[in-house]
């Protein structure tokens, strides 16, 4: 009996050592702003200063005399998530991206508001101390919701819609089913209960990073060891995990939206969407397609959830044809 005792107590404590040496590893502690900003700000990168001494990162690069494209990211994304395809548009458009608040190298701002109405806010006053005020606009997931938002609270200023990879759920039901239908990493999910929402502002190991960044799109080769290496700087970016805790709460909060609210958007409209994305499945663009009166969309055969980065120079084209047509 005091010989299986002790093999119970070493073996607990092997555990309490595994464990302490798993944590000790999977522990990320934030880098400052300045490091991951000397390291990811390159060419066009600039940082625009708000009303309230917040920085938003900005890049406006391309033909100054074509078309104004402005361009929004998604959840737990950046501008970066465009640049393979600004290269096919930069010498027919401006191309005008930004990291909204809590992202990229913007990371956490002054107002802490962290919801779709503060990232149009941000989004506005950006544009309008560019003296910006007339443009296409485009969102990629999350971002699709804000663009969207965006066209109806600015009729005046959208020339053009375009939704890439984003969905549109009008009640519970369907926000169950997609639920249900589609495995967004378990990590989002966490992000609802506080003691994991604290817990994951300190592990972030990198192949977390990397499990999530492969899981959104159909040719996992293209997440390269440098864009992981990126992603993880950025989430790194001192205060982004606390403040992206709360986009994803209020992103799920704010999710189920009533159709009819589409119907006020009277501009051309296309959808982009990747007929592989394992995160928004291409039918939940049905609301977009039966409320907006001037709209289509094109699908694309293995690609996932991220064709600004798995077809950029398809996708840049076709955003190139709906502009100029």
């Amino acid at each position: 009996m005091l010989k299986v005792k002790r093999i119970l107590k070493y073996f607990l404590l092997l555990t309490l050592i595994l464990l302490a040496f798993i944590i000790y590893n999977s522990v990320y502690f934030d880098i400052p702003k300045e490091s991951v900003i000397a390291k990811h700000a390159k060419g066009a990168s600039e940082f625009i200063e708000l009303k309230d001494g917040s920085l938003i990162h900005v890049r406006d690069e391309g033909n100054k005399n074509g078309n104004t494209l402005v361009l929004i990211h998604g959840s737990n994304g950046s501008l970066f998530n465009f640049e393979s395809m600004n290269k096919f548009l930069i010498n027919d458009f401006r191309v005008v991206s930004l990291d909204l608040p809590a992202h990229g190298l913007t990371g956490p701002v002054n107002s802490n508001n962290y919801s779709f109405d503060g990232f149009i806010t941000v989004i506005n006053e950006v544009l309008e101390i560019k003296k910006i005020n007339q443009f296409f606009l485009a969102g990629h997931s999350m971002g699709g919701r804000v663009v969207w938002n965006y066209t109806i609270d600015y009729p005046e200023k959208v020339s053009g819609l375009i939704i890439i990879g984003s969905l549109f759920l009008a009640n519970e039901k369907e926000y169950r089913e997609f639920q249900s239908d589609n495995k967004p990493p378990i990590v989002f999910k966490l992000f609802d209960i506080p003691f994991f929402r604290m817990l994951l502002g300190y592990i972030t190991p990198r192949i977390m990073v990397s499990q999530v960044a492969k899981q959104m799109v159909y040719d996992q080769t293209i997440m390269t060891d440098e864009l992981i290496d990126q992603f993880h700087d950025i989430i790194l970016l001192e205060g982004s995990r606390e403040a992206m805790g709360y986009v994803i709460v209020n992103t799920d909060k704010n999710i189920v939206a009533d159709p009819k609210l589409l119907r006020e958007i009277n501009v051309p409209t296309t959808i982009l969407h990747g007929e592989e994305d394992n995160v928004i499945d291409v039918r939940y663009n049905k609301h977009f397609l039966e409320n907006i009166p001037d709209i289509n969309l094109i699908s694309y055969s293995k690609v996932g959830h991220m064709p600004p980065m798995e077809i950029p120079e398809v996708l840049a084209n076709d955003i190139k044809k709906f502009i100029l047509n």
